[in-house]
């Protein structure tokens, strides 16, 4: 679930300022204001009135919920790709699924990365995340390719993401100044301490001093975007510090992110006993196949679901057939007629799944 301040919505004087912070367990059962994905008012009577009510409620964050009203999905074609510039990362979290990573570490083929994106900007997309598992800014072309990116014009919201390990002036101002929407900070944690937990290897201080410059460095050029999207997820070890984070970073990030657990098919086996305690609905409908998600990974391989994180139901490789003809392939219509049946336990993959309502 994702909140911003009201003035970064709409600007206005003191929402800041004079804004009051409630406790997480209140503020995740507000109905969140509709934006689009650069943080505009969605223009209809009843949301501003509810943004109305937040601002005059001196709400200093408020819930926010992301679309393009604009973007008309094409059954042919994928809506929101992740294309993983590489499976390589510097850390080895604990709620991470590269825990149980089988296919190869390596940075996708330059070539590759680009015919991808040629494909999707010709055919216009609802965004475009670049990363999936694996530190991005790892990639050896990544400042190519990134620039690659940024001379295209139909890939809607462009995603990255950063552990901010690596996280130097250099690539800051390269993300900075690129087409980049949305700039993903991992966080996870409000105390050295707990971050030792989910990332062991991972050096706190160098994380927040790096994504603290990021900040500084983008309010410095006046850039509005990319949006510094900061990031804790809801887990064992870190739920305690929610809103510690909510109030540390209220007044530095554009958005604060407080991410659902994911526990894959239950083969994380440190996500399942805290993720398994969410509500679920009862019918089992994957959103993300209602969304139109391809994974692209980077040896270029293809799956429908990040709980595929190996691969298994690989559709095709996109070093051999077109985006298109993946999408289109008969494996694919077999998982969208189950899904739309409520039959997806009759996929091995899909029977363990606990996230198929994220």
């Amino acid at each position: 679930m994702e909140f911003a301040r009201p003035d970064l919505i709409i600007k206005g004087d003191n929402f800041v300022k004079e804004g009051k912070l409630i406790l997480y367990r209140e503020l995740k059962l507000l109905q969140p204001v509709r934006v689009d994905n650069f943080l505009n008012l969605l223009n209809d009577d009843g949301n501003k009135l509810l943004f109305d009510s937040y601002v005059n409620d001196k709400l200093k964050l408020i819930p926010i919920a992301r679309s393009n009203p604009l973007f008309k999905p094409k059954s042919d074609f994928p809506s929101r790709v992740l294309l993983e510039m590489t499976s390589r990362c510097n850390l080895n979290c604990t709620m991470c699924p590269r825990q149980n990573l089988q296919r190869e570490k390596v940075d996708m083929e330059p070539w590759v990365f680009k015919k991808c994106v040629d494909e999707l900007d010709k055919a216009g997309i609802d965004g475009l995340w670049l990363y999936n598992i694996g530190e991005s800014i790892l990639h050896p072309a990544f400042s190519e390719l990134l620039n690659y990116v940024s001379s295209k014009n139909n890939l809607g919201p462009i995603w990255h993401s950063s552990n901010g390990q690596e996280l130097n002036e250099y690539f800051s101002n390269l993300i900075i100044n690129s087409k980049a929407t949305f700039m993903n900070m991992s966080v996870n944690a409000v105390t050295p301490e707990t971050y030792r937990k989910l990332s062991p290897d991972a050096d706190w201080n160098k994380m927040t001093s790096n994504f603290g410059k990021f900040i500084n460095l983008k309010r410095k050029l006046n850039k509005r975007t990319p949006f510094a999207r900061l990031q804790i997820i809801d887990q064992e070890y870190a739920s305690h510090e929610i809103d510690n984070f909510l109030k540390k970073y209220a007044d530095f990030a554009d958005i604060l992110s407080v991410n659902a657990l994911e526990a894959f098919s239950r083969d994380v086996k440190t996500n399942v006993a805290y993720a398994i305690k969410r509500e679920r609905p009862d019918r089992k409908s994957c959103r993300r196949v209602d969304r139109q998600d391809l994974f692209i990974f980077s040896n270029g391989e293809t799956t429908f679901c990040d709980t595929d994180y190996n691969g298994m139901f690989s559709m095709g490789n996109v070093k051999e057939k077109t985006i298109y003809e993946i999408w289109n392939s008969d494996f694919r219509e077999k998982i969208i007629e189950l899904n739309k049946t409520g039959r997806l336990n009759e996929v091995n993959l899909c029977r363990d799944c606990l996230d198929f309502d994220l």
